[in-house]
Formats: structure tokens, sequence, C-alpha cells
């Protein structure tokens, strides 16, 4: 099993500054020693305007608010930082946990992504989502009530762009004929599409649609047996699509070395843990105790 890192900001309420993740002087030393200690991913949030003040109830909270200080934190345009890093770094993979599908153009993001697919020699991947957030829909003037529609579509487009030189497609929203990316991945099967959410159209989705699957809770803090019983809806949403054992990867957010055993267990192929700290010194010396108290302990496990 893997290990990567998960950047998005501080929770509401902390008592302590949020490291700025848009700065080239905390992000490069961060990626460049993450990738030193056996590290290999990297994946950020995906928001392209956030209101002041929230009108949708965030769907994973009790208490319906989105659980990071949105006054405080930045949340850039994860493309660009895959491009940025991908120059200062030789093994690491960047992704999003998760990019808003339905708000972006099928056809632009394929593109960015290829691009960005070259740039980093084949470290590419996108992890993807319907989204909750409601005001960012209108003021971005995306129709809301078909996002998931537009999603399993958006999905579609991008695989047909990404294989076929001179591609063609028609459905719903999406609609061309022999059209040529011209910039296409460096990763043979595309770059892969991650499933975020755990919602029955997100399992459903990551099961007939999905390369990999991400439950969008840290299956630390999860009630027992919730885990197993998404996974297998996944499965079975695979198998009814005719697709063979193996085709979905499950991934998962996790701190603990009993996280990543319980990981392990469930046959994951990866655990993404997120990094709080406030500032570069803390960041890398929290990566260090975490390389020390859970990776090389679960890989000598393993051995």
């Amino acid at each position: 099993m893997r290990f990567g890192l998960y950047l998005i900001g501080r929770p509401s309420g902390a008592d302590r500054s949020s490291a700025s993740i848009v700065s080239p002087d905390f992000l490069v030393p961060l990626a460049q020693h993450a990738e030193q200690l056996g590290i290999e991913s990297m994946f950020f949030v995906d928001h392209i305007v956030f209101p002041a003040r929230q009108q949708a109830q965030y769907p994973y909270s009790a208490h319906g608010r989105y659980p990071y200080d949105n006054d405080e934190m930045q949340i850039p345009e994860p493309l660009m930082l895959f491009a940025f890093l991908a120059g200062v770094t030789t093994t690491m993979r960047f992704g999003t946990a998760v990019l808003v599908l339905p708000q972006r153009n099928p056809l632009l993001l394929a593109k960015q992504l290829a691009t960005a697919d070259q740039l980093s020699r084949g470290r590419i991947e996108i992890g993807i989502g319907a989204g909750w957030l409601a005001d960012e829909f209108a003021a971005l003037g995306v129709d809301f009530a078909s996002r998931g529609r537009r999603t399993d579509e958006y999905i579609e487009v991008m695989r047909t762009v990404w294989r076929d030189d001179v591609a063609t497609f028609h459905g719903e929203f999406v609609s061309f004929d022999a059209m040529k990316l011209t910039t296409y991945p460096v990763q043979p099967s595309g770059i892969p599409v991650i499933v975020g959410g755990h919602s029955p159209p997100a399992l459903r989705r990551a099961g007939r649609l999905g390369d990999a699957f991400l439950p969008a809770t840290n299956i630390g803090y999860d009630e027992p047996g919730r885990w197993p019983a998404m996974w297998g809806e996944v499965q079975r949403h695979a198998r009814e699509a005719g697709r063979p054992d193996g085709a979905v990867e499950l991934q998962g957010f996790g701190d603990t070395l009993d996280d990543a055993r319980h990981l392990h267990d469930l046959g994951a192929t990866r655990m993404i843990h997120n990094v709080l700290e406030p500032d570069l010194e803390s960041a890398l010396a929290h990566l260090d105790r975490f390389a020390e108290n859970v990776m090389a302990p679960f890989h000598a496990e393993q051995r």
C-alpha cells in the first residue's frame, strides 16, 4: 500500500494559523522532503470560488458547515499546482481530492490534464466528485440539478478524447464529431479517475466508471463496518457493469498505523494523510514523525 498527503487548510476553530499552500517557499521543500521519505503522492482540494456567507449545507458533517476555515485558508487551482510541482520533483504523483467535475469544461480539462501528464512524465491522477456547494454552481452559471449526469458524461468525454486520436462523442451535454485533442496523456490507459464521495450515486459511479474509489471520510473516525459496506457496494456495481475483478481500487484517508492496517485489510492501495501544520518547519517534522511511526512499521509488517 502506498502513502499520500492531502493539503487543504486548517480546521475551523483551530488555535493556530494555516500554512500557505499556494506558496512555493512552503510547497517545494514539502514535496521534495515527502518524496525523499517515500511518500508517493500529494492531493489538493478544488473550489473555484467560495461564498463569503455559505448558504448550501455541507453534506459530510452533522452541523452542515464546511469544516475548514474559510476566512484564512487558501484554495489554489490544483492543476496549476500539478504543473509547478512536477518540475521540482521526480517521482511524486499529483491528484485532486476532489475536483468538482461538472463545473469544468471536459474538453478543456482533458487538455489541461494531458498537458500536466506530459510535463510530469505520467504522474497525474484526477479525483472527481459531483459537488455539493450550490452557491458555487450558481456563481459559475452551471446547473446544480444536473450535476450527477454531467459528472458521468464528462468522465466518458475525457476518456474518449484521451483514447482516440480523432474523437467523436454525442451525449446529453457534450456533442462533437472528428475532433483531435492534439496533446495526450503519457499514461497508456489515460489518466486514472478516482471517484470520491460516499453517497449512493458516488458508490454507483465509482463501481461503473472509476479507476479507484475514495470515500469522503477518514477511516479512523468512521463507525465500524461502514467501509466494508461501502466498498462492497462499489464492487457490486462494478460486477453489474460487467467490469473485471480489480478494475476499481480502494483508497482512503487515514492518519495512524491502525488506520493503515485497517485499509490494508480491506485491500486498499493507498492511504492519504492530512497535513494541517501551520508552517514549513512543523510540517517537515510532522512528515518525519509520520514516516517513522506509520510508514516504517507498516512496511516492516508487510515484509
